[in-house]
Formats: C-alpha cells, sequence, structure tokens
C-alpha cells in the first residue's frame, strides 16, 4: 500500500521551513507524494492573512518545480469554512488504497482537541508532528497524554533543523523592512514585494 502525505495550512505565505518539513517527511516516512492543501475559509482567526486565491497561487509557484509535490484546491473552492476533516475524506476518496499521513505543526497540533472530529482524523490518517518548540516535544507528549493516549501509535514525530523558521517570523520581517531573502522561494519574495503583501 503506497503512502500518501497531506500538508494542509494557511501557507500565510510558504516558505522554505513548509517544503523542508514536506521534504523530510517524505524521505522519513517513504512517503510517495506530498499534497499541499491550503487552507480556504480558516475555522480560526488568523493575523494578516491574505486571500486563498492568493495564498493558493504561491503555493502552485513554490512546488511547481518538485514533481513529487502536488497541490489540491478543495477548501479553496469551498464557500463554507474549511474543516480538515472533511479535507482528508476528500484525499481518501482520491486515494482509496493509500494509507494517508498527515503533517502538522507541533503548534497546531496543540490545539488539535478543538478541531473538529479529532477523533475521527486519527481514525483515518495518521498524523506528522514537526517541531515547532524548543525541547524533545516534551510539551506535545503531555499533551497526547492528556487528550490523545489511545492514538498514540497514530502519531510521529518529525524532528529537523528549521523549527523556528515561521510563517509569522516571516510577516513580522516584512513590517520592519528587513530582508526575506533566502527565507522563501525566489520568485515568492519578488511577488510579495511587487504587490506589497503584509506591509
Amino acid at each position: 500500500m503506497e503512502k500518501i502525505g497531506i500538508f494542509g495550512g494557511a501557507f500565510n505565505p510558504i516558505h522554505y521551513g513548509h517544503l523542508f518539513i514536506a521534504a523530510e517527511s517524505l524521505n522519513v516516512f517513504q512517503l510517495k507524494k506530498i499534497i499541499f492543501v491550503p487552507t480556504g475559509n480558516h475555522a480560526f482567526k488568523k493575523e494578516d492573512l491574505l486571500d486563498k486565491y492568493t495564498r493558493f497561487r504561491l503555493v502552485k509557484e513554490a512546488t511547481k518545480t518538485v514533481n513529487y509535490f502536488t497541490v489540491d484546491d478543495f477548501e479553496i473552492k469551498r464557500e463554507s469554512t474549511s474543516y480538515f476533516i472533511y479535507t482528508l475524506k476528500h484525499i481518501i476518496d482520491l486515494h482509496p488504497d493509500s494509507e494517508i499521513f498527515s503533517i502538522l505543526g507541533e503548534d497546531a497540533f496543540l490545539n488539535f482537541h478543538e478541531w473538529k472530529a479529532p477523533e475521527e482524523i486519527l481514525s483515518k490518517t495518521h498524523l506528522i508532528i514537526a517541531k515547532r518548540f524548543e525541547g524533545n516535544f516534551t510539551r506535545t507528549k503531555e499533551y497526547i497524554k492528556k487528550y490523545f493516549s489511545r492514538f498514540e501509535k497514530k502519531l510521529s514525530f518529525l524532528d529537523h533543523p528549521l523549527y523556528p523558521l515561521s510563517s509569522t517570523l516571516i510577516r513580522k520581517r516584512i513590517k520592519n523592512g528587513k530582508s526575506i531573502s533566502f527565507l522563501v522561494p525566489e520568485t515568492i519574495e519578488k511577488e510579495i514585494v511587487k504587490n506589497g503583501y503584509y506591509k
């Protein structure tokens, strides 16, 4: 059975941290491909969120040269609020014979109990939790014991060297007039600067 990764998120904006985590997940967990799914109408309030069509276009641009990365517009086309359980079911319908691995940042996972149908999600997919904090996933392991101990076998940790890099950091640098070169792909940087995004 082939393994497929889903990488959902606002990607506001997409950056090299996202791309590295996707590639690292693919290698570590022996996935065939990663499907990026940019959030459409976000369920949780997000600061300085670019419109969904712009974010989708930037993700397409950032991933277009990598043959094991694809981008799905399921959430972009939806008019209602984006909930991951619906996205997951959509991907499962497209790949009924595949084992699904969903990539999630450690910070986002610490709110997972507030998501729509978290236990149903865990019954249908493995979660790859990518490092976002200092320490060896200490807070996250405590969180799992509190809320999701019976799903521990479905939860895996991805350590990586780029965990301090975030979209929040990039937006902050833009607002402070600092360069974002080598933090995002060059074509993404050019579009952000040209259009004055996040100023």
